[in-house]
């Protein structure tokens, strides 16, 4: 799966095209603030929907001051920026004449007791129920809240370790993000952590509603499955099928490429202050790819020096000055660092895959030289 980050992700047409901070009053471009990147739209999405949500509302409409969120088109996935509450004071209509809560009621009442629903409910349970670090399994057990009236039902909940409790909740169909930002931000005041599993996670043909999760998740998603069940069983561990996505550096850009496997519940790590639990940390890959690209016009002035045919000292002060600024003291001159030529001549021979010298050699060419340092 490679994030096509060039092109935009904003509607072509935007009734809101400009935001309003609420803590700073500066006016933000809206499509600026959407921006290209996948990952990065479905954060802010979960943000501003979590802000409403708490009361502390992040962005609002500059005409009216109402909260607003970001929704999706169905079509082609293209986002736009939605009032939260829509009245006749504000001349940019965004919302249509049915509430999300009403759509949810009419088009999902009665499906959590599906059988699917039910059966994925019972691998869970049973998951846990095997292993021994987890206590107090309980399918649909109410958590209240401190305020009144306030409780959630989740599909299964249980306690890590004897402190943590675990909110265990089954994503089969649509959920609208707000209900999604409303329980990450009832189990985040319970000191609880809220965990989703799937049946299945397709990264070529994510619903919104999993790539929400999943973008908010460290770029991890969660499956049980009957097998899942048997390996908790033998293993007497909670075992889940884990889809996570890794970062590469590819002509200057970051791609990504899907991976799986199958992990432990012991070997996540929780976080609980952003209700997140991963696998791989693909937040942190990430910060190592930017760094790379970061320096890689250095990289790159550094092999057109080593594979050059004709050795300038100017050039090399120059790069030593920048390599410094790093914190990387280079030599005064190549030849001064005893086995310094040799070692890079064999690694980017290594990289390239075939013999390459470097400055003041026959075969140092920029055509012998490999791509990357």
């Amino acid at each position: 799966m490679h994030d096509n980050q060039d092109r935009s992700l904003a509607a072509d047409t935007l009734e809101i095209d400009e935001v309003r901070d609420r803590e700073t009053g500066e006016l933000l471009d809206a499509r600026e603030l959407i921006g290209s990147d996948k990952e990065r739209t479905l954060q802010l999405r979960m943000a501003l929907q979590q802000g409403i949500v708490s009361g502390k509302p992040l962005l609002l409409c500059p005409i009216c001051s109402v909260p607003v969120h970001l929704v999706s088109m169905m079509q082609d996935r293209k986002f736009y920026f939605r009032h939260e509450t829509e009245d006749d004071r504000c001349p940019a209509k965004t919302k249509g004449t049915i509430s999300p809560e009403r759509i949810l009621a009419m088009k999902y009442d009665g499906a959590r007791e599906s059988a699917a629903h039910l059966r994925m409910k019972d691998i869970i349970a049973e998951s846990l129920r095997a292993d021994p670090e987890f206590s107090n399994v309980d399918v649909e057990r109410v958590w209240k809240g401190a305020e009144a009236n306030s409780r959630r039902k989740p599909d299964v909940s249980a306690i890590w370790r004897g402190r943590l409790p675990v909110a265990f909740e089954v994503q089969l169909s649509t959920t609208f993000l707000r209900v999604i930002a409303e329980r990450r931000e009832f189990y985040l005041k319970k000191g609880g952590l809220l965990f989703w599993v799937f049946k299945g996670f397709d990264h070529g043909d994510a619903r919104l509603t999993h790539e929400d999760i999943f973008y908010n998740n460290n770029r991890n998603a969660f499956i049980a499955t009957e097998e899942t069940l048997a390996a908790s069983r033998e293993g007497r561990s909670m075992t889940l099928d884990c889809v996570w996505s890794e970062p590469s550096i590819e002509d200057g850009r970051i791609l990504w490429t899907p991976r799986d496997g199958r992990c432990r519940f012991t070997n996540l790590t929780l976080d609980t202050e952003r209700q997140r639990a991963f696998l791989f940390d693909a937040d942190g890959a990430r910060a190592r790819c930017e760094a790379l690209l970061v320096d890689q016009p250095l990289r790159d002035a550094f092999r057109r020096f080593w594979f050059s045919k004709k050795y300038e000292h100017s050039e090399w002060l120059r790069l030593r000055s920048e390599f410094v600024k790093k914190g990387i003291r280079l030599p005064q001159y190549p030849s001064e660092a005893e086995g310094l030529e040799p070692l890079l001549n064999t690694l980017y021979s290594a990289e390239a895959g075939k013999p390459c010298a470097g400055w003041g050699q026959p075969n140092s060419t920029l055509s012998d030289s490999p791509k990357v340092i």
